[in-house]
């Protein structure tokens, strides 16, 4: 070989180099960026299942079992269920768009009350009636009365609206156990957020007692008092015996009051 052809094939094997030293970066840029998406990959496999809406799920509705279905995600949402029997049943807060998971933040359980702007439906039982009664800081235990809470009723009434002469002041308590149903509303500051103690508190009654609490409403002075947890009954599936359907509600005068709660002979 002449040193001329030397000379010239130096050059070549330095250009053939430097393809193959490309070719090989380019393999292992893409043998790592392909290791580094493993991870993401995995992810949406193997993820842990959640319920998701099947489809579009709309707000004020209740949720069926057709309404839902259990996708892998991962990371886990936070609040997300595991089981599409904890979702069922519930009502939608919001609008939820087909794929979102379901977090508890976006249902209201079984009819329970947040605000007036999530509300499904109110958990009134066969028979019984959701009455309205007002409430302000010095009647209604100063504010701290809740939606699942249980009241006691005292009604101070003179005895005079039955007909004794002189008449005086008794204080009885008229109604106990009386469930929440509902708070609301409070005052608004200027910006939209809640100030200041609830107006009104709806409660789950029968027909019959809703009658003689209307009676006392407008006949003597009503206070409340919040009962511990401890003491709570059973909340009603059923019709109440005494009262077994709204139409068993026939009128009370304060004959009626009187005979069930002896106001006079305290």
């Amino acid at each position: 070989m002449s040193i001329a052809s030397s000379v010239l094939a130096r050059p070549r094997r330095g250009r053939l180099y430097i393809v193959i030293g490309a070719v090989l970066a380019v393999l292992a840029f893409a043998t790592a960026a392909g290791i580094a998406s493993l991870p993401l990959i995995q992810g949406t496999t193997t993820g842990v299942k959640v319920v998701v809406a099947s489809h579009d799920i709309q707000a004020r509705t209740v949720i069926q079992d057709s309404d839902l279905t259990l996708a892998s995600i991962n990371p886990t949402p936070p609040q997300s269920f595991t089981a599409v029997n904890k979702v069922a049943g519930k009502g939608a807060r919001v609008d939820i768009p087909a794929g979102m998971p379901i977090s508890s933040n976006l249902v209201a359980p079984s009819g329970d009350l947040v605000s007036s702007s999530d509300v499904a439906y109110l958990p009134i039982p066969k028979g019984w009636v959701a009455v309205t009664v007002p409430t302000s800081e010095q009647v209604g235990v100063g504010g701290y009365v809740q939606v699942g809470d249980r009241i006691t009723m005292l009604a101070t009434i003179n005895t005079q609206a039955f007909g004794q002469s002189p008449g005086r002041a008794v204080v009885l308590t008229v109604f106990r156990d009386i469930d929440v149903l509902r708070v609301g509303p409070s005052g608004t500051s200027s910006s939209g957020t809640p100030t200041g103690v609830v107006s009104s508190l709806t409660v789950l009654m029968n027909g019959c007692d809703a009658e003689y609490l209307f009676w006392l409403l407008n006949n003597a002075a009503m206070k409340y008092e919040l009962e511990s947890y401890t003491d709570y009954q059973g909340l009603p599936t059923q019709p109440d015996s005494k009262c077994p359907g709204v139409s068993s509600a026939t009128g009370v005068g304060p004959k009626d009051v009187e005979a069930r709660w002896h106001f006079t002979t305290h």
